[in-house]
């Protein structure tokens, strides 16, 4: 009996050793395969002790590393910040990815703690005639980006030339959504936060 007892006990630690090298790396290529569904590359680590917490969307950390990435801003979760708040740390760095209206030259999305804000930068390119129309249509539907549009026109170059843009943000995950607390940088007169949010929820969505 003691020796039946035994094995099954080895059994059981053969298993959860397994189980803990094996799932992260599992999942982490799970998530890559979203991330690059539009083309690039990426590299995701998660980390959690045990790994089996994963599963149910909590873990120690996950970071996040990728070029060339292309995410729709049309397709955006209701909660995208749903699969990050469960991690104590967090570290997105990303370069050279399109993302909607904008063509992002770096976006960093960092926190240290699970009940912190995220802070996050972004520095890309984008024309006020895409940018009008992009959050025209996010707030007004079909009429709204009619009207970006139009109003865009009236800028120099017909809201067609390429715009340097930064920003910088302190955004809280609200059940899931975001809230963008404080957001420095603009473009074309457009405020950072409706920005953020737009680009924010585009990237996430993937994961």
């Amino acid at each position: 009996m003691r020796r039946f007892l035994a094995g099954i006990l080895v059994a059981l630690v053969a298993v959860a050793i397994a189980a803990q090298l094996a799932l992260p790396r599992y999942l982490s290529g799970r998530t890559e395969d979203r991330l690059e569904e539009g083309g690039g590359s990426s590299k995701v680590t998660l980390r959690a002790f045990p790994a089996l917490t994963l599963v149910g969307g909590r873990g120690g950390s996950i970071e996040i590393a990728g070029t060339g990435l292309s995410f729709d801003a049309g397709d955006q979760s209701e909660r995208p910040f749903e699969r990050l708040d469960g991690f104590e740390r967090v570290e997105v760095a990303l370069d050279d990815l399109n993302a909607g209206p904008l063509a992002v030259d770096r976006f960093e999305l960092g926190r240290d703690g699970r009940h912190e804000a995220y802070q996050l930068v972004i520095r890309a390119t984008t024309t006020p005639r895409e940018l009008a129309g992009e959050l025209g249509s996010e707030a007004g539907g079909a009429l709204g980006s009619l009207f970006g549009s139009l109003a865009s026109g009236i800028l120099p170059g017909g809201g067609s030339t390429a715009l340097p843009l930064e920003l910088a943000a302190t955004v809280a995950s609200d059940d899931g959504r975001v809230d963008v607390r404080d957001a420095t940088g603009s473009v074309a007169g457009v405020p950072a936060g409706p920005v953020t949010e737009v680009v924010v929820s585009a990237v996430l969505d993937r994961l």
